[in-house]
């Protein structure tokens, strides 16, 4: 069962170590910060919590009101469970606090009773928290191989693209495709076919960075998006990875048999007015010619002409 991840911001001391405490006990993985701004910045994409639970009354960002709704205005936080505390007996503060975008609120008070009840909110709302970080990580990944999936993959390739042209930082794509892959299904059957793809996926993320995204992009296709990187590191990646491929069978159906399998693959780098499509055209267009001329090669895209890759 995943352990909830709570984050508590408050800037009074001795209320984040009361709170911290308290739900240390019983079994929360719990962090505190004393103000919205640091909080908004642990906030970032990927940050695993499953909770926040943020005092009413704070300083920087106007107030919690300001912190919820700065939270809400970030994508990847617009379903994060949120739980206000406060001291406030007034009602409007309790309406002005769900309007911006909390989904409860508690009392700072803390006798036996109320702290029962908190613990049962806490529950009730880290458990909506697991669920919808399960539900996001289906909605991205794909299911074979535990990769990014296509829509994520693009979306996160879109994301790069705005940042590479913003900070003027190098980007490369990678399109990589199995060759062959229909003897394997054909030969082995569906079930190697299939090992033979968590294979590939598996080996793949393990010679790439964690700041690459590795994509499933359809059938036996992958794409790997390489941020801030130029397109002679990003090839110098990928055919490292193309002589591992060859040089090292894959054991299938519980090992049982094994199967020598190559890449093809076309590297293009991000250039100034590109369009999604037509960067990732490019490195398609090196890809084809890349099996057309006799597979387990990869070829760069640069200045119009494809070029091949040799490590």
């Amino acid at each position: 069962m995943t352990q909830a991840r709570i984050l508590i911001v408050d800037d009074e001391r001795t209320i984040r170590f009361a709170y911290e405490k308290l739900l240390q006990k019983h079994g929360f993985d719990v962090e505190a910060l004393p103000d919205a701004d640091t909080a908004l910045e642990r906030l970032g994409p990927g940050h695993g919590f499953h909770l926040v639970i943020s005092d009413l009354n704070m300083p920087n960002k106007d107030d919690g009101l300001g912190f919820v709704k700065a939270l809400r205005e970030m994508p990847h936080n617009q379903l994060l469970p949120v739980l206000m505390l406060t001291s406030s007996t007034e009602s409007s503060d309790v309406v002005e606090s769900l309007g911006a975008g909390a989904n409860d609120y508690v009392s700072k008070e803390r006798r036996q009773q109320q702290e029962l009840e908190f613990l049962a909110r806490v529950r009730s709302h880290a458990r909506t928290g697991i669920l919808q970080e399960q539900l996001d990580k289906a909605s991205r990944t794909d299911e074979l191989t535990g990769l990014a999936n296509r829509r994520h993959g693009t979306q996160r390739l879109k994301e790069e693209m705005g940042r590479s042209l913003r900070y003027e930082r190098g980007l490369a794509v990678c399109l990589l495709d199995v060759d062959h892959f229909k003897k394997v299904n054909d030969t082995h059957g569906h079930q190697a076919g299939d090992e033979v793809l968590v294979e590939v996926a598996a080996r793949l993320t393990a010679v790439t960075r964690d700041s690459d995204c590795v994509i499933r992009w359809g059938g036996e296709e992958f794409l790997v998006v390489f941020p801030e990187t130029d397109v002679e590191e990003a090839a110098g990646i990928v055919g490292r990875f193309r002589m591992e491929m060859s040089g090292t069978p894959i054991a299938v159906l519980d090992g049982s048999e094994e199967i020598v399998v190559t890449i093809s693959g076309g590297v293009a780098e991000h250039e100034e007015g590109d369009t999604l499509e037509g960067l990732v055209a490019r490195a398609d267009a090196a890809l084809y010619k890349a099996k057309e001329t006799g597979r387990n090669r990869l070829l760069l895209a640069q200045a119009g002409e494809l070029m091949p890759i040799r490590i």
